[in-house]
């Protein structure tokens, strides 16, 4: 279990060290190694796409002097897919989610599943209007993939993902799951279906002292297991940071809770 330290952003007449447990919004070790190589593989093929459409664009003016429209379409179609597996291989790559816990918004997956459909449909066109059939299997598997992008935006905005939300007055000391290993005393972070998103990783990185990446992973770990219990050095250093969460969370009217906790 890989244990990472913080300094946290905190008035105090020291600085403490926070500590906690790297989660990889629920990988293993083989998945992470996977996403990895699909992450650097897309990455490079963005990369070697974008130089692509720059050597295009030279090679036009080198020989025409101006670039044809089609030309002009065809370099912007190489731009996307380049931009696209650029964000896509450094997200898998460096595991760095958004505050969706996605490679992409639920925007940008409603948009890339209605380029497939666009782009599916024009060849479904194409293939019957010049019987050129084959086109019809990659029609459909455009459309498939389509379908299957706007289902990941919708759930990445949370139509689709339950979140568990347990009483406020619920010890996740005493649940199976929660406790990291050598854990003795820190915060407790209770789920809820009203504090915003933005709120909790904002509290995370202003009071506990988290890089944003690991607010967010950190909030993820929240929404999706319904809690979590963060380390913290000392017990009196948790009770202050607790009451920093709390004081935060009431002056925005969210019912986060936010407690100092110790093993007994």
């Amino acid at each position: 279990m890989a244990e990472l330290i913080y300094p946290p952003n905190i008035a105090s007449s020291h600085r403490a060290r926070v500590r906690f447990t790297k989660r990889e919004l629920g990988m293993d070790k083989n998945v992470r190694l996977i996403a990895r190589i699909i992450g650097g593989v897309s990455l490079a093929f963005g990369i070697a796409s974008a130089t692509l459409a720059a050597w295009a664009i030279d090679r036009q003016f080198a020989i025409r002097g101006v670039v044809q429209i089609s030309a002009a379409a065809a370099v912007l179609f190489f731009l996307s897919i380049a931009a696209f597996c650029c964000l896509v291989g450094f997200r898998l790559l460096f595991n760095r989610p958004n505050r969706h816990g996605s490679i992409l918004s639920p925007t940008g997956w409603k948009t890339l599943g209605l380029s497939f459909l666009i782009v599916g449909l024009t060849m479904a066109a194409i293939g019957l209007g010049r019987g050129k059939y084959e086109l019809l299997g990659a029609a459909i598997a455009l459309s498939v993939l389509g379908l299957g992008s706007a289902l990941a935006g919708r759930a990445v905005s949370g139509k689709l993902l339950p979140s568990p939300v347990f009483p406020p007055d619920t010890s996740l000391l005493r649940m199976e799951g929660f406790v990291p290993e050598g854990f003795s005393c820190g915060i407790e972070i209770m789920n809820d279906n009203l504090t915003p998103m933005e709120f909790v990783v904002s509290v995370l990185q202003n009071c506990v002292g988290l890089k944003e990446t690991d607010a967010i992973r950190t909030m993820l770990e929240i929404h999706r297991k319904g809690g979590i219990l963060l380390p913290i050095p000392s017990f009196e250093e948790s009770e202050r940071i607790a009451e920093m969460v709390t004081a935060e969370a009431h002056a925005k009217n969210h019912p986060l809770v936010c407690r100092a906790v110790k093993v007994e």
